[in-house]
């Protein structure tokens, strides 16, 4: 690197110096001093090779001789450093509501800084710390994080002499919870390993769904299915049920012409363009059959 200066009043006499002096992340308290010749038309010419990155303050004095008063000035420079890579993953891609992401930053070479920070930001939240410490022999520092709704993760590392501060981030998706019950069956039994709720032909069981975090005014479906030819078959998707205050949605059945069948019902929840905070989820399946 090379910079230059000049002192007025020229001219100046041969053999004449001026002291330089190099203060950066690896001279705080020591500066590197050497001295550089002053032209007799006053010019100062800096050469020097940093050795570390970031801002480096040169300084410049020059001690003054019969003719010429002491003169002094600085100047800082900022030294580029080399990038790293850094990532930060989860090991899926979206979460049942309240699991534990877990979370992986990566850190690739640096000089002599290995320490990376991660951070959480739920959707609408703040930002909080979730651990700090230095990378593993691989590069990795990892940690878990409870999710319920959807969050970035960003890592940090803060730079050394040789290479610069990186940032990266990624968002992993949080479903909801829904709670699904149905009311109104008479008795129990299995088929295999299933257990099935029934009903007799005349009933009209409640199906009621409660989504966790509350989604008041949200939408809610409900799907029902029944069995035959050794499989599994839609009868219908119902359209949205408004979530109520308490972020409950209710339907019923009309089992008539259902004796002697099989059947299975769920919900879904299914976000607004105004509900950036989860995903799409769907609850299991409930089971039951229908007699006379």
């Amino acid at each position: 690197m090379t910079f230059g200066g000049k002192l007025s009043d020229a001219p100046y006499g041969s053999g004449e110096k001026a002291t330089v002096t190099r203060t950066d992340a690896a001279h705080t308290t020591k500066p590197v001093t050497w001295t550089a010749p002053v032209g007799t038309d006053g010019t100062i010419t800096v050469k020097d090779t940093p050795t570390v990155g970031g801002a480096a303050t040169y300084t410049v004095s020059y001690p003054g001789d019969a003719s010429h008063q002491p003169a002094i000035a600085s100047a800082i420079v900022q030294v580029s450093r080399t990038a790293t890579a850094l990532s930060v993953t989860t090991k899926a891609s979206s979460y049942a509501y309240s699991a534990s992401a877990a979370v992986t930053a990566h850190l690739g070479t640096t000089y002599d800084g290995r320490t990376v920070s991660l951070y959480a930001q739920p959707y609408g939240g703040a930002k909080t710390l979730v651990k700090t410490g230095t990378v593993d022999a691989s590069g990795n520092l990892s940690a878990t994080y409870k999710l319920t709704r959807n969050t970035t993760f960003t890592a940090s590392f803060g730079g050394d002499d040789h290479y610069a501060p990186a940032t990266a981030t990624h968002t992993a998706y949080g479903q909801v919870k829904i709670t699904e019950s149905l009311g109104g069956s008479y008795t129990s039994t299995k088929y295999g390993t299933t257990a099935y709720r029934v009903y007799h032909h005349t009933a009209k069981p409640r199906v009621t769904a409660v989504v966790s975090p509350n989604k008041s005014g949200q939408c809610e479906k409900f799907q029902a299915q029944q069995y035959h030819g050794g499989t599994w078959h839609t009868l219908t998707t119902s359209g949205c049920y408004s979530l109520d205050p308490k972020s409950t949605g209710t339907t019923r059945l009309t089992l008539t012409n259902a004796v002697n069948q099989k059947f299975r019902v769920r919900s879904e929840y299914v976000p607004s363009a105004k509900d950036n905070t989860n995903l799409t989820t769907w609850s299991g399946w409930l089971y039951f059959a229908v007699r006379t």
